[in-house]
């Protein structure tokens, strides 16, 4: 999370959101991220069991509303997947689950709808079919998802939302606008919600890589086109168009399309507050530059969250100027400016 805000001066007590990773392992080849080619152990990975011992664990730590982001990789590879879900239902927590929507067919729905999950969020990365394949890495993967959203809404009595999440990027900047208005009229889509695009996962961080020509097909060459579109969107949020960012957001991504390295100087990074992060293999963090401050495997959550080494973690991450590539998309919530203080 970012704020544009002066950051309070006590984190909160208890967390509020976890972003589980469930797996480095994917089917898709996409361009802008290549987590698929993170060196990955499967063997190694949390059992289903200490999962669940996981979930348990956050009883009486957590309040209603706490909600799990499950990610990967492509989640849907993950054993057991749909029992775990039903279990962190019936704990009463939220869930989301992001996938390429790939292997969504009308047993994987029914399976899903099933399970108790709050929402289906599905990658989508252009409104032409040719854009979002070529992105994606994977001939066919629009019509997939397209498959996808019929087979979910085929059960007519289903809970389960259903979302759409586009990185803004060079090759698709043209079809944004197209891609809200087409979400905007299909009834069966909750929101559509937006992310930079970013340095590649798998990579070493690198200030320039924005001027690489291999990256060239991902970050906006033409500064006013990409002005243009953040005003179209932030207009578009504020008329009430399901559009999931806070239309302040969108400020903040065109300040980091100017100039990505002195905006995410300037930020001060509130990881730390409330969420926190869960690898494949247990490894419980705040930030991925900073070292884990425990495992589920061997430890409970509520004792590394109040541990004292977990507070020097977070000092840690307040105090850190590394110029985080992540930041651009990292939890944006604005907040009252306190009394006397002017909005940044």
């Amino acid at each position: 999370m970012f704020s544009l805000f002066k950051k309070k001066n006590k984190p909160e007590t208890k967390p509020r959101f976890c972003c589980w990773v469930l797996n480095y392992r994917c089917m898709f080849r996409c361009r802008m991220c290549r987590i698929w080619d993170v060196c990955d152990n499967e063997k190694t990975e949390t059992t289903l069991e200490e999962k669940k011992k996981f979930v348990r664990s956050l009883r009486g730590l957590v309040d209603p509303g706490f909600e799990f982001h499950l990610s990967g990789g492509e989640p849907l590879l993950t054993e057991g997947l749909f029992e775990l879900i039903r279990f962190i239902h019936e704990e009463g927590h939220k869930t989301n689950l992001v996938t390429n929507g790939f292997l969504v067919n009308k047993t994987v729905a029914e399976k899903l709808i099933d399970s108790g999950l709050g929402t289906l969020t599905f990658f989508v990365n252009g409104s032409a079919a040719t854009t979002h394949d070529v992105l994606r890495g994977m001939a066919g993967s629009h019509q997939k998802i397209m498959e996808a959203l019929e087979h979910v809404d085929g059960f007519k009595d289903r809970k389960l939302r259903m979302a759409v999440l586009t990185t803004i990027m060079e090759k698709n900047l043209d079809e944004i606008p197209d891609l809200v208005e087409r979400v905007q009229r299909d009834k069966r889509l909750e929101m559509i919600s937006f992310q930079a695009v970013t340095q590649p996962f798998g990579e070493e961080m690198d200030a320039d890589w924005t001027r690489k020509e291999k990256n060239s097909a991902l970050w906006p060459q033409d500064p006013s086109k990409v002005s243009e579109l953040m005003r179209q969107l932030r207009e578009l949020k504020k008329k009430g168009y399901k559009i999931g960012n806070h239309p302040d957001h969108f400020l903040q991504f065109n300040d980091y399309f100017l100039a990505p390295n002195k905006f995410l100087r300037k930020v001060k990074c509130n990881l730390g507050d409330y969420e926190f992060h869960v690898d494949p293999y247990g490894k419980v963090f705040f930030c991925c530059l900073m070292d884990p401050i425990g495992n589920i495997k061997t430890g409970s959550l509520p004792v590394m969250w109040s541990a004292p080494q977990t507070k020097k973690t977070r000092e840690a991450v307040y105090a850190c100027r590394e110029n985080c590539h992540i930041m651009a998309n990292c939890f944006f919530e604005p907040e009252v400016p306190a009394q006397g203080e002017k909005k940044a």
